[in-house]
């Protein structure tokens, strides 16, 4: 049989159509359900990692609130009060503050499961005195915070009356009895209170203000002459009190210690921290004058 071109274009688009038809089976019946079920594969693997980092969460929750429950003020409200009324009193007296009274509130909720119980400290004391009540508080492993804090100076006294509203924490699921008198020093940057000094001693609480630095309120206020010998009279405004010194004698104020090398008609002259310095009647310890060492 003679094969005429009509036979071979159609054997050829029969070929052709196998093929397609091949193609599109293996795509449908094959390659199709592959490419769902290797989605569906990553869709689940996506769905088991959300799920294990849910369960992790789930366990590091577990663990911080078996922590906070034994960190935790007893669950009686009463009782949680009465003893944490009587530690905020204990650290009151131990910083030396003043004055001082204590209130609390009704237990309120917190974060949805949590109750807190509010407290209203109100005292007078100096910045040194605050800095070791805030230092002590700090310290404390108790699950509590400072909500509020108004510091206002009392005069030029050095004193500031301090009002502050604390949160105090019960935990669901507490069986505590007794406050944990644990001390946490991680939650500070330094475990020593003397590294905290600095706050009373720059005044930090009143940015430009120079009202409690003793230095800037220590004058010179007189040059005169006692049994025949010069003296120089420095007034000490915050602790309200005169110095009155000779030459040769040793001058200490806050940070500043000196010694009184010479005494002029309206001048003096101080050694400090191995230079000299001219203070005039009227300048206070923080406007000296350098002067040469041979003067």
């Amino acid at each position: 049989m003679k094969l005429t071109r009509q036979h071979l274009l159609l054997g050829a688009l029969i070929a052709i159509g196998a093929v397609s038809g091949g193609d599109w089976l293996l795509k449908s019946m094959i390659q199709g359900p592959l490419d769902e079920r290797r989605a569906r594969t990553e869709q689940l693997e996506e769905e088991v990692e959300k799920l294990e980092k849910v369960l992790a969460a789930g366990r590091r929750a577990g663990k911080k609130i078996d922590a906070w429950q034994k960190r935790s003020l007893p669950a009686d409200t009463e009782l949680a009060r009465s003893l944490y009324r009587s530690w905020l009193l204990e650290r009151i007296e131990a910083a030396k503050l003043q004055s001082a009274t204590v209130d609390s509130g009704s237990a309120v909720k917190r974060g949805g499961a949590f109750r807190a119980i509010p407290f209203t400290i109100r005292a007078k004391g100096t910045l040194d005195q605050f800095t070791q009540f805030l230092f002590d508080f700090s310290q404390a492993s108790q699950l509590h915070r400072i909500q509020s804090l108004d510091l206002n100076p009392v005069g030029t006294s050095g004193q500031f009356d301090v009002a502050m509203s604390i949160d105090a924490i019960m935990v669901p699921g507490s069986k505590q009895r007794d406050l944990n008198r644990e001390t946490a020093s991680q939650f500070l940057a330094s475990a020593d209170v003397a590294d905290y000094d600095v706050i009373s001693r720059r005044n930090i609480f009143g940015v430009g203000s120079t009202m409690l630095d003793p230095r800037r309120n220590t004058f010179v206020t007189a040059i005169i002459k006692s049994n025949g010998e010069p003296q120089v009279w420095f007034t000490m405004r915050v602790d309200d009190k005169v110095l009155k010194l000779r030459q040769g004698d040793a001058i200490s104020v806050d940070e500043f210690q000196g010694t009184i090398a010479e005494i002029l008609a309206r001048d003096v002259v101080i050694d400090a921290d191995g230079e000299r310095w001219l203070l005039s009647v009227g300048d206070n310890l923080t406007e000296g004058f350098p002067v040469p060492p041979e003067r």
